[in-house]
Order: C-alpha cells, then structure tokens, then sequence
C-alpha cells in the first residue's frame, strides 16, 4: 500500500470518527437549564395565571407536552404527577443536559411541586440539580439547614473539584449575612463552601451584586432585549455573546449563559400579575437550529476562556419558561424538535 493511499485512508477514516464525535466545544463543560416550576394549575394562583397566557389556541404549540386542550382558546398545562416529571427527566438526560437549576420557591406553596417530585423520583440521578436563591422568601434557619443537607447529595451540581453551585437571581430577598449563614453551614457540616453566582441583567448591576453578596461569579438568568418581534438570530446570540465579554472584562469570573427565545407575546395579550412586559418587546421564536447555534457559540467560547469560565459550566434560559418564551422541554404533540437541536450539540 503507498503511502499516499495510506494517508488518504487515515484522512477519511478520521472524518467518519469526527462525525459520530461530541461536539469538539462541549469537552467537560457542565451544561445546566433553568426551571421556572408554575405549570401546577390550582396549587397555586400562578399556575392558572399561565394557563390564561397560554390558552388563546395561536400558542399552544409551545405549551408543555403533557398539555391538555380544553377548546380553541382554552388549555391546561399541569406538570404535576410523578409520571411527568420521571418523563421530563428522562427527555433532559437523554439530551446530554448535566443539571437543572430550579427556581426556589418555599415548601407547600405549590410552586415547590416539581422540586419535591424530582427529589422523589428513582431516575433523580440522571440528572442533578442545583438551586436559584432569590426568586422567593427563602429561610435562612429552616430551608439553608434542608439545602445545606441536600449539599451531600450525589445528584447536588458540585463544581471545582466539590463546590455545591448557588445561582442568585437579583431581588432584595438576599442579603449579604445570609449568605454568610449558608457558608458557616455548609463549613460546619464539613462542605466545601458553595459556588455563588449572581444573576443580573447589566455589567454594572452584576459587579456592585457581586461586590454585595461577595460572589464568586457573574451570569444572567436571559438577555432581556429585543423589540417588535426582530428574529431571534442575531438578535438574541449577538446580545448574549455581548453579555459574556462584557461580563469578562471586568475581570470577574463568567458563568456564560443561552438564551433560547424571548417572544413574550402570551404575557403580553395576557398579562400575568407579577410582572410587565411592554406590549413591544418580544423576539420572534428563533429555529432549533439557531437555537443549538447559540448553545454551540457558548461552549466555544468557555473553551477559549477557560481561566474565566473557571467553573465550567453554561446555563441555558430555559426548560420550561414557555410563556416567557424560552423552553426546550418538549411541547406539546411531543414536539421535540429544540431538545433534538440541542442533542446533537450535547451528544
């Protein structure tokens, strides 16, 4: 055999290896999603708030697969069952994602419901968890004594070689001794102390949160822009990749995070009580494709910025916001078309 056939068989033969490859960007990197846990009907007046933004029959291709279509105008989206979330766990691992990051919510207040039933599930391990601080009262006796023991846990997200990772979304409910609290805790149960990353939507609210809760690192829950329906691509990846360098050149380190659509419309023609979206600012749903694009451009560019990326780690905005407009979970028909996008990036 010459030796110009031999290298052409190795050229090729490396080509069809690459091929079934992961992506060259994703290497150890943990890739997580946010969870966002309304979807429980009566449980709490949250649940038939959304119901009500999802109902008109023009968005029910984005309610979650285990929807319920009650008329044209009328839906029930109640994810409420150990079934459903043995489902939803199964579909995540199944995709390559490494952990959820739930949205805290306070015991029996219904909004905990997909939190005790991922707890509960015997596929718990498939995928881990951590939490988000800050988007609920949060009690710094009782529930940091609960999360403190849930910190040993197999399936708790650790980073840096056993770090339990703390998202904090920007509210007023976290104060900088609480958080002292949570480490002391962590300490006096021989835990390595928590991995805290703040959550803001601007460089300068990032840093003086950072500086106030003495953070280890800097993310945002979504890239909050856009306006009048502009198409997601570039809209949306140009303004998180914008997001991340910013972020770095502060010096700080850099959780970078995706941002998988922002078409508000539901809250906007029917508004939930919490919060207001301007009647002009939603993005169109961006394709899967563009959508995996953008997780794609996230791991490449923590490959590249690996000493501010120091924990490794990319967070996807959302599973489950459906009527925010950001989700990846499956909708319904079984519509799983983003996960698939996703998939081949993770897998």
């Amino acid at each position: 055999m010459s030796k110009v056939l031999l290298c052409i068989m190795l050229v090729v033969f490396s080509f069809l290896i690459s091929c079934n490859s992961p992506s060259p960007y994703r290497q150890d990197t943990l890739v997580g999603a946010i969870r966002w846990d309304a979807w429980v009907g009566d449980l709490n007046p949250a649940g038939l708030e959304v119901e009500r933004a999802l109902g008109p029959n023009q968005y029910h291709y984005r309610a979650p697969f285990y929807s319920k279509e009650i008329s044209h105008d009328s839906i029930q989206c109640r994810g409420a069952t150990q079934d459903i979330m043995d489902k939803e766990i199964a579909y995540a691992s199944a995709a390559g994602l490494d952990y959820w990051a739930f949205c805290w919510y306070p015991p029996h207040s219904g909004l905990d419901t997909a939190r005790q039933l991922y707890l509960a599930s015997k596929h718990r391990d498939d995928i881990k968890w951590c939490v988000i601080l800050g988007t609920n009262p949060f009690d710094y006796g009782t529930d940091a004594v609960w999360l403190v023991d849930r910190f040993k846990e197999k399936n708790y997200q650790k980073v840096l070689n056993g770090r339990p990772l703390v998202y904090v979304f920007p509210s007023a409910m976290t104060k900088p001794q609480e958080l002292a609290k949570l480490r002391n805790l962590s300490k006096a149960a021989n835990i390595e102390e928590p991995y805290i990353v703040v959550m803001e939507f601007s460089v300068t609210a990032a840093v003086a949160m950072a500086d106030s809760l003495q953070a280890d690192a800097m993310s945002a829950y979504i890239s909050w822009t856009g306006k009048d329906g502009e198409p997601y691509y570039p809209v949306i990846p140009h303004a998180d990749s914008l997001g991340w360098e910013g972020y770095k050149a502060t010096g700080r380190k850099v959780v970078p995070w995706v941002t998988t659509g922002h078409n508000t419309k539901p809250r906007i023609d029917n508004p939930v009580s919490w919060t207001t979206v301007s009647s002009d600012g939603w993005v169109s749903d961006g394709t899967p494709g563009q959508i995996a694009d953008n997780l794609s451009n996230a791991l490449r560019w923590t490959m590249m910025n690996k000493s501010t990326v120091e924990a490794n780690t990319v967070l996807m905005y959302a599973w489950n916001e459906f009527d925010e407009g950001g989700w990846i979970c499956p909708t319904l028909g079984n519509n799983t078309s983003r996960l698939d996008a996703i998939k081949e990036i993770l897998k």
